[in-house]
């Protein structure tokens, strides 16, 4: 049974200021040693002017529904420099770049014609993780999603039930998927309605791939202190430390905190997973069941691997916030700069 305080009653019922005159040369400063990597995203960038009728009152300005991959219907939103994409096809977020660098990852054998699920992005596994009763992960990833928000930095989506989900599944429900870019964060919420009159019970994650510049770099933080299932052996063991990708990967990660996990992927990029309703964490990583791109990805999600109880006229409700922390870094200069300390290009000025 889910903690009560997840479950809620229905409801009733800038640019840039054009600068015209130059500014004074500011005076150099002094020379110092620094690190050789250096934060991004930091300088500040001109908001978006809002659109206005003529009483003044903003107008919404919509996201760009366009065709994607296969025909599919895609929503592309933005947020300054970011931008999100979304498949009403099973719901699901396929990318997200941030700096220039896409966070999610797509399998290179994935399938745009609906003949099976999207493989990556921020999957949904609902109203069944893994294998059970029904086809692997449940139907949400496999049926089409109905857009019914979709502004330039957020998109809403429904799922109710159909003739072929009534047959796996013999529930009434509504499902209600939202995907917004805040404050240079990715935000996905989802909130599930029994509209049955009785109650049912499902598990569920957000089956999130990441992309990593190797598997060898990947580090999960935030899992110290709590239970670890490893699914392939069937063993227990207590989490002392950060988890590593050293082989294949399927674990359970039981009654995690509030804080957030972090996912270091490579080349100075550290992903902050914060997260509200999901009480597990799921790392996988196919290892060389998936040999032509094992080495591009992990996935870490946030999961309910339990069964949570929903009663009538009641909505459970859970998300995740995903923020990028970015340190570029030149293998090759870090080398050069380890060894020539003193050499011009290892020098930095102080800001």
């Amino acid at each position: 049974m889910m903690n009560a305080s997840k479950l809620v009653m229905p409801a009733k019922g800038v640019a840039q200021r054009n600068n015209r005159t130059a500014a004074a040369k500011a005076p150099a400063m002094p020379k110092v040693h620094a690190a050789r990597s250096v934060l991004a995203g930091q300088r500040l960038s001109a908001r978006q002017p809002l659109r206005m009728t003529g009483d003044r009152r903003p107008v919404s300005v919509k996201a760009a529904v366009v065709e994607g991959e296969g025909g599919l219907q895609k929503v592309v939103l933005k947020s300054n420099e970011d931008v999100a994409e979304i498949y009403t096809f099973g719901g699901v977020c396929t990318s997200w770049t941030k700096n220039g660098k896409d966070v999610l990852y797509v399998r290179p054998d994935a399938k745009f014609d609906k003949s099976k699920p999207i493989s990556g992005g921020i999957p949904h596994c609902w109203p069944q993780f893994g294998p059970g009763d029904m086809q692997v992960h449940g139907f949400a990833r496999n049926l089409q999603w109905e857009l019914t928000i979709a502004t330039l930095d957020e998109c809403v989506m429904t799922l109710v039930p159909t003739e072929e989900s009534l047959k796996m599944w013999p529930h009434q429900f509504k499902v209600t998927q939202t995907i917004s870019l805040k404050g240079g964060n990715l935000v996905a919420t989802m909130n599930v309605e029994n509209t049955d009159d009785k109650e049912f019970s499902f598990t569920g994650s957000y089956h999130t791939y990441f992309a990593v510049h190797d598997i060898a770099d990947v580090k999960v933080g935030g899992l110290e202190g709590t239970k670890c299932l490893d699914r392939l052996t069937e063993k227990t063991s207590d989490v002392t430390e950060e988890v590593t990708i050293g082989g294949p990967v399927d674990s359970v990660y039981s009654a995690v905190s509030t804080t957030p996990l972090t996912l270091e992927v490579g080349l100075g990029r550290t992903i902050s997973i914060g997260y509200s309703g999901w009480p597990d964490a799921v790392v996988w990583s196919p290892w060389t069941d998936m040999e032509s791109c094992y080495r591009e990805f992990v996935c870490v999600e946030n999961a309910a691997c339990d069964s949570v109880t929903v009663p009538p006229g009641m909505t459970w409700s859970a998300s995740m916030s995903l923020h990028v922390t970015d340190q570029f870094v030149d293998p090759q200069l870090e080398a050069y700069c380890d060894a020539n300390p003193e050499a011009a290009e290892c020098l930095v000025y102080e800001d």
